[in-house]
């Protein structure tokens, strides 16, 4: 799966509103063997109403809460919160000198 609760993705190409950002709520039922994803835009969206099985429902309707088949959406990642360097090794050689921090060495 692409997605998980509290992601914030965009819908893909395969989308009619390719770029649109979404947060990823919770877990949909499955639409034709495949997961969905019920998500919230801050900008309305343009669906078709549909039925289990496919069939076109009301047309096309305007909403901000919708369903999403995972295979359209893709997460947006952001910068880690943890740097996995140690403090000694992000402080430049110069004012480690001047400081008088040792280098860690490994035995």
């Amino acid at each position: 799966m692409n997605c998980k609760p509290g992601d914030l993705a965009y819908l893909s190409s395969d989308c009619v509103n390719e770029g649109v950002i979404v947060e990823v709520l919770s877990a949909g039922p499955l639409f034709e063997g495949d997961p969905t994803w019920h998500c919230k835009s801050r900008t309305p969206i343009f669906c078709e109403i549909r039925s289990w099985d496919g069939r076109v429902l009301k047309g096309t309707r305007s909403m901000t809460e919708i369903c999403v088949a995972d295979k359209h959406l893709r997460p947006i990642s952001g910068v880690p919160v943890a740097d996995e360097k140690t403090v000694e090794t992000n402080i430049p050689e110069a004012l480690r000198l001047a400081l008088g921090i040792q280098p860690l060495v490994w035995a």
